[in-house]
């Protein structure tokens, strides 16, 4: 099958250019690989005189790689040098030669001089010598607190497919494994001998008896010795690295392979979290109602770095309504809080979430009672009477509330807030600067009656939930982090409506 590039005209120069440089293409690659002189550059860090040039699929969004072989060095693996990262849409400069070659020298002149804080990597795996295919995630952070140069931490994990997990609990057998910690590393080990040279006499006198106990197997089997071990020191802006190995054989058979090194511990997690988290972690918020909405709005909220957060629902989860809710099959039967609670767990950990398997009360007082010293309450309840109350005490109370419900079956969005300064949703339909909603048909397309259900069943498609929910949390955060970025009240239009302005999609306006 004949090479496809989405430039021929330039794929054609380009390879003319190899030519000129002095190479020429591998038979039977059609094209795709072709091999020449090294170039001058890369003679400090390799002995070879020849190299590659390899084109993707996809030419030039994608660009050739150059391969070298035996070539060990940061960001090469297997001998091809990582010159642009597979995002990267700069990469499309590599469609000039010229540009490939200077791109190229710079990266070598940086494997030399040492690269800069841009362009760090912690990845010292690649550079070991054999690479198992599995990958090893530890709490690394957690374990690293309060260790020292020459600690040692004795580690077992269990495997989930080509996952080895540090510190899970599961039902399947136990790896034994080890952490060592130096102050310094200056070059990664890149085999066994390197990784022993490596370590602090005690470690690796612990390191050998670990080995010498091993009986033989696999590297997905545990040995009754040592199944795994890692390696930590200090790199990059104070993060540590780490090569992590797996094991097989035993005796003088033992054959080391690296795992790919990933982070599980907490800070790891909430990194992930967003540039918010930190600011979101004091506030506590209320969320009434935990459907298909409020769950999602609940989760996102957690996963965003609310560490506090009361949730209200009486419903019970029911199978159908997995197809829109956050929670999965296991919490069928319970109630909806517990569900959202469960993901809660999984997901933002660090999150205190408080169930309340009732609904807030309409008493007035009794309301206050219940949202009084919270920064924000959020109305998921997608109910009239319930949005009015809490429009009023909240007022009466001082606590920000946001409210947000979706309309015509998914039609329209509408997402309210009522803080310091905004119009009371008590008194916005009486002003021209907000929109009435035109009323739903006495039928509504898209609601139904089903087996056990005392009303129609609002069929907005998962989707508009989602949609609904990422509003009302953007509206949460834009509130509970003072910045007033966004109206105080949004109507969205998912589904074009017969009546203006209801009728094109996209925000509507009064």
């Amino acid at each position: 099958m004949a090479f496809e590039t989405f430039d021929t005209g330039g794929f054609e120069r380009f390879c003319s250019g190899l030519v000129a440089a002095g190479f020429s293409p591998v038979p039977d690659t059609d094209l795709k690989v072709w091999t020449g002189p090294i170039r001058e550059s890369l003679n400090p860090l390799t002995d070879r005189g020849r190299m590659q040039v390899v084109f993707n699929d996809g030419w030039p969004l994608r660009y050739a790689h150059v391969h070298v072989e035996g070539l060990k060095a940061p960001h090469v693996y297997e001998g091809i040098i990582c010159l642009w990262a597979d995002d990267d849409p700069a990469q499309v400069e590599g469609r000039n030669l010229d540009a490939l070659w200077a791109r190229l020298d710079a990266w070598a002149e940086a494997a030399q001089t040492g690269f800069g804080v841009a362009d760090q990597a912690l990845d010292s795996y690649l550079l070991f010598d054999g690479k198992s295919g599995y990958r090893l995630e530890l709490p690394i952070g957690d374990l690293l607190r309060g260790a020292s140069n020459g600690t040692i931490i004795d580690l077992t994990a269990h495997r989930r497919q080509i996952l080895f997990q540090v510190g899970a609990q599961r039902d399947t057998p136990t790896f034994n494994g080890v952490l060592y910690t130096r102050r310094e590393i200056t070059d990664p080990p890149r085999d066994l001998d390197q990784f022993r040279d490596a370590l602090a006499r005690r470690q690796r006198e612990h390191f050998e008896r670990g080995l010498a106990a091993r009986q033989d197997a696999d590297i997905k089997t545990p040995s009754g010795g040592l199944d795994f071990a890692v390696l930590t020191w200090p790199r990059f802006n104070g993060q540590p690295d780490a090569i992590a190995l797996g094991f097989s054989g035993h005796g003088a058979e033992v054959v080391a392979e690296a795992h790919a090194a990933f982070p599980s511990d907490l800070a790891a997690r909430k990194r992930r979290a967003g540039p918010d988290a930190d600011l979101l972690a004091g506030k506590r918020l209320l969320v009434a109602g935990l459907g298909s909405i409020g769950g999602s709005v609940a989760l996102l909220l957690a996963e965003s770095g609310v560490a506090h957060i009361k949730g209200y629902d009486p419903d019970t989860l029911m199978t159908a309504n997995l197809v829109r809710h956050v929670a999965d099959k296991y919490s069928v039967g319970y109630n909806k809080g517990i569900g959202v609670s469960a993901e809660i767990d999984d997901h933002a950990p660090w999150c205190d979430f408080d169930i309340v398997t009732k609904d807030l009360p309409f008493a007035p007082a009794e309301l206050a009672d219940n949202v009084r010293g919270f920064d924000l309450v959020i109305d998921c309840t997608g109910t009239a009477p319930m949005t009015a109350a809490l429009s009023i005490v909240c007022a009466q109370e001082d606590v920000p509330l946001i409210t947000g419900a979706l309309f015509h079956q998914g039609g329209l969005l509408r997402v309210r807030r009522q803080a310091a300064n905004d119009t009371p949703i008590s008194n916005r339909d009486k002003s021209a600067d907000y929109l009435d909603l035109p009323p739903d048909d006495p039928q509504p397309v898209g609601a139904f009656l089903e087996l056990g259900c005392i009303a129609l069943v609002n069929g907005a498609p998962p989707w508009a939930a989602q949609r609904a929910a990422a509003d009302i949390v953007a509206a949460a955060i834009d509130q509970l982090l003072e910045r007033r970025l966004l109206p105080d009240e949004q109507v969205e239009v998912l589904r074009p409506l017969a009546v203006a302005p209801f009728d094109v999609i996209g925000p509507a306006t009064a």
